[in-house]
Formats: structure tokens, C-alpha cells, sequence
């Protein structure tokens, strides 16, 4: 039985991921008012993660039959040597590869999952091989089907490998739902070190985002009185320093920075766990992400990886808060509009579902905007958590990520659409919205790109 450790959290606590170990498989009562459980019991970066594979599942899991999934590369990568330990150490294994969609790709939707949960045979919990499509997949399937699971992770490419979060595309718009979370993270350095740079690259842009998150988050928290937790985004703003200041190092693959950028993702994603929402890791930024995924998807062509398009996004983001919150005496002004039937196509109806929330949240910014003393109250907060653009970029050029619209593969006319369309597909309020009520969104989105994205 596992020993649930119940401690209480402060906002005073400083993390890394030393301190925050005791914070695996723990309860910890916090400041925020509620109680924290960390299910995901343990973390595991060794050389030796995959040879010992069958004493962790056996730490973790009941039963001895697991279905492993993985798709041809991740298989390739890492599934097969689990696959020949745990048959060795007598485990019962299922393979499944989840095949590719039509751009050389696995897909995270609800067709993909409905395909795979029809084939599924009886067994103990899953074994997932891959990132961030493959463990959203095991995640949605394990938390269906009230199974366990552990990930192998193989590649240090995004934040949700310890984060019950899901981000799949359901009747084609992406979506946030509550999934499950791993028992056990599992990988080598060798693995995060061997996979392609622009996965890599996609980890870090991913990670960049938390000073538009947690500003987002903070912005709702002020307006709206939602939750917030400052020590959730504590936890994410103590792990900042170990990526944001060593970009060369990422890029030359030095074990240290990739193991920090790598467990900055795990314990990001521990974090909008331990928040119940995905606000400390994605606001405005990942939304037109989304957006460039959801058109990509209804109109038949690729596109790139997520944290890659988002780290784009975030620098766009930062320059948007910039301005906004350089403004003194703001004009707040309900702008709302129709869902844009032209844009969005067939998708309208679903988008419209989020966007009709967002109008009555349009409303009530406004009216509390335009109380005496609350813009600069809500400006003295926000500005000390933003970055400026050209530090988001610096970060990503020197890494050799994705920093222009055209590092994504996008023309300046598809980001500007995404730009101004994506606060239409989420209900959640942010930098998009908020730029939108003091003028400057349309007006200056064309001039950000140009001066910072191409």
C-alpha cells in the first residue's frame, strides 16, 4: 500500500525538483484552501529506467498482463526493449501501435480513441511508449476504463506527462478534459538525448509559456474570483531559471540542461494536477495553437509540433501584454461578435458552444474594469509576472526553436487568423480578450507579427 504523506503547503516554499520529490504520491493540505494529492508516485531518469522496468510495474501495478502502447518510432525507441523485460520477467504483454494519421503523425481525437478502446483486450493497466499523443490517448483510455498506467517517456517535447489534463481534438475542436494521471514516469537520458531536436524544441516552447499562463490565471483569479493557487504557480515560476537561462544548452544536448528541461515539463504538469485546471501551464498562447491544429485538421494538411506553434504564440502573447499593460487609462469596451461561420466552417457549431460562454465573460470584465481602481490594481499585479517578447525569443533562437511563423509553417495571413480567431474556441478569458476590451486587438496584431514573428 502506498504510505500517503500529508503535509501543508505555503506559498514561502522555494521548489526544484529535490524538494518536490516528497511531493510524489503525497496529500499535502495548502493555503489555496484546498488539499493536493499527487498520484503520480515516483520519477525515474536513469540509465537503467528500461532495463529495470519490471520492478517498477511491479511496485506499482497488481496483475501481470499490461497492453503496451506505443506507435512505430516510439516502438522502435524504447517499447520493444520493455516489451522483451517484462516477457522476460514473465508479464503478459499486448502490443498496440497506434497507426499513423495521414500527415506521418498519430492523432489524439475521439475517432482514435473509439478505434483503439474497440480492440482492447482485458488487462491489469497500460504501458504507454511515447509523448504527448501516446500518453494523452493512455491517459484518456486509462481513466475510461479505471486502469493504471506508467509512461516511458521518449522525448522531452511537452508538459503533460504527470498532468491529468487531455488535449484532444473531439468532433474536430481541441478540448480540455480530466483524464487520469501515471503512476510512474520512466526514461533514460539517452532517449530524451536521441530524440529528433524538434522535439526537444517543441518542450522548451511549451515551458516558455508559463509567464502568459500563470498571467492568464492570475487575470481570471482578479476579474472573475476563480480559483488560483499561488503556490501551483510558485512551483512553476521556481522552475523557470532551469530552461530559460540555458537555451545554448539545450541545444548542444548537455545532460544537465535536457534532465532540467525535462523534469521542468514533469513538474509543470504536476502542478496543473495539483490545480485541478491547465490554467498555470496554458492561457492565451496555447489557444492559438489550437486553432492552427483545428484548421490544420479540417482542412486536410499538417501541422507543427504544439510546443513549437506555442512558443510562437507566447511570444506573440508577451508583446500583446506589453502593450496592453503599458496603458494608463484604458477605454474598456464589451467587444463581442458573432462566431465566425467563414473561419470556422463546419467546426462553428462546437466553437460557438465555447464562444457564447465567453461573451458573458466579455460582459462581466468590462463592467469590473471599469470600476475606479481596479485596472490599476489588476495592472500593479500582472506586470511583474510578464516576460518581455525579446526574452522569449532570445530563449528560442538560441535554442534553435521555432521562433517565426514560418519556422511552424505558417504564412503571416494563417497566424494573423489564428490570432484573431482563437479567442472564439475556449470559454477561458485572456491576454486575447483583455487586448481585445482596450482596442488593441485587431488593431496592432498585424504590426506584433511583423515587428517580433517574421
Amino acid at each position: 500500500m502506498l504510505f500517503v504523506k500529508t503535509s501543508s503547503l505555503s506559498s514561502a516554499v522555494r521548489f526544484s525538483p529535490l524538494t518536490l520529490e516528497r511531493f510524489l504520491g503525497a496529500t499535502c493540505r495548502c493555503e489555496c484552501g484546498r488539499t493536493h494529492t499527487v498520484n503520480t508516485r515516483e520519477i525515474v531518469y536513469s540509465d537503467e529506467a528500461l532495463g529495470s522496468i519490471a520492478g517498477l510495474v511491479r511496485r506499482h501495478m497488481p496483475g501481470a498482463t499490461l497492453t503496451l502502447v506505443a506507435d512505430r518510432r516510439t516502438f522502435a525507441a524504447a517499447g520493444a526493449a520493455c516489451e522483451a523485460t517484462l516477457n522476460a520477467d514473465g508479464f503478459s504483454i499486448h502490443r498496440i501501435l497506434v497507426p499513423d494519421g495521414p500527415h506521418g503523425e498519430p492523432i489524439c481525437d475521439d475517432l482514435t480513441r473509439d478505434a483503439l478502446l474497440a480492440t482492447l483486450p482485458p488487462s491489469d493497466g497500460f504501458l504507454a511508449v511515447g509523448s504527448g499523443v501516446i500518453n494523452d490517448l493512455v491517459k484518456w483510455m486509462a481513466a475510461d476504463l479505471h486502469r493504471p498506467y506508467i509512461v516511458v517517456a521518449t522525448a522531452a517535447s511537452m508538459n503533460g506527462y504527470a498532468s491529468n489534463n487531455i488535449a484532444p481534438a473531439i468532433r474536430g475542436v481541441k478540448q480540455v478534459i480530466n483524464g487520469t494521471v501515471p503512476l510512474a514516469i520512466v526514461t533514460t537520458p539517452a532517449l530524451i538525448a536521441g530524440a529528433p531536436q524538434a522535439l526537444t524544441a517543441a518542450g522548451l516552447g511549451d515551458v516558455l509559456a508559463k509567464p502568459v499562463s500563470l498571467t492568464d490565471w492570475t487575470l481570471n483569479h482578479l476579474l472573475f474570483n476563480e480559483y488560483y493557487c499561488p503556490v501551483c504557480a510558485q512551483l512553476i515560476r521556481d522552475l523557470e531559471p532551469s530552461y530559460l537561462d540555458h537555451p545554448d544548452a539545450i541545444l548542444s544536448q548537455d545532460p544537465e540542461a535536457l534532465k532540467a528541461l525535462f523534469l521542468a515539463l514533469v513538474y509543470s504538469g504536476i502542478s496543473m494536477t495539483m490545480a485541478g485546471t491547465s490554467f498555470p501551464a496554458s492561457g492565451g498562447e496555447h489557444m492559438m495553437s489550437h486553432v492552427l491544429d483545428m484548421k490544420a485538421m479540417a482542412e486536410g494538411h499538417a501541422h507543427d509540433y504544439h510546443g513549437r506553434q506555442v512558443g510562437v504564440g507566447t511570444i506573440f502573447a508577451c508583446a500583446l501584454y506589453e502593450q496592453v499593460l503599458a496603458l494608463d487609462r484604458p477605454d474598456f469596451r464589451e467587444v463581442t461578435e458573432p462566431t465566425d461561420v467563414d473561419f470556422w466552417g463546419s467546426l462553428t457549431p462546437v466553437v460557438e458552444e465555447e464562444h457564447g460562454a465567453k461573451r458573458k465573460k466579455v460582459a462581466l470584465a468590462v463592467r469590473q474594469l471599469q470600476q475606479p481602481g481596479v485596472w490599476d490594481a489588476v495592472r500593479a499585479t500582472l506586470k511583474p509576472m510578464t516576460q518581455p517578447a525579446p526574452v522569449i525569443k532570445d530563449c528560442l533562437k538560441r535554442a534553435a526553436a521555432a521562433h517565426t511563423v514560418s519556422d511552424i509553417g505558417c504564412t503571416r495571413g494563417q497566424f494573423l487568423d489564428a490570432v484573431l480567431h482563437a479567442h472564439q474556441m475556449r470559454e477561458r478569458y485572456t491576454i486575447l480578450d483583455l487586448a481585445r476590451a482596450v482596442g488593441i486587438l485587431p488593431r496592432m496584431a498585424e504590426d506584433i507579427i511583423d515587428t517580433w514573428l517574421v
